[in-house]
């Protein structure tokens, strides 16, 4: 297993987790996908990325999932 595949686990393993604890929504500001993962984090504070239009930055809109 190389890094990428490793990285990639470790991705789905976040967004499961986020999906089971966080009652929101991510949806990126740019093009109003909901295909947002967790990118970033330490010293830089949080970013996330746009799966669709790959939007990265710190903004981001959260709605319920109502």
């Amino acid at each position: 297993m190389n890094d990428s595949e490793d990285f990639d686990e470790l991705e789905k393993a976040i967004e499961k987790a986020s999906k089971e604890t966080n009652p929101t929504i991510l949806v990126c500001p740019q093009c109003g996908s909901t295909k947002v993962t967790y990118y970033m984090g330490m010293k830089t504070g949080v970013q996330y990325q746009c799966k669709d239009c790959d939007y990265v930055g710190a903004f981001i809109i959260e709605k319920d999932k109502d």
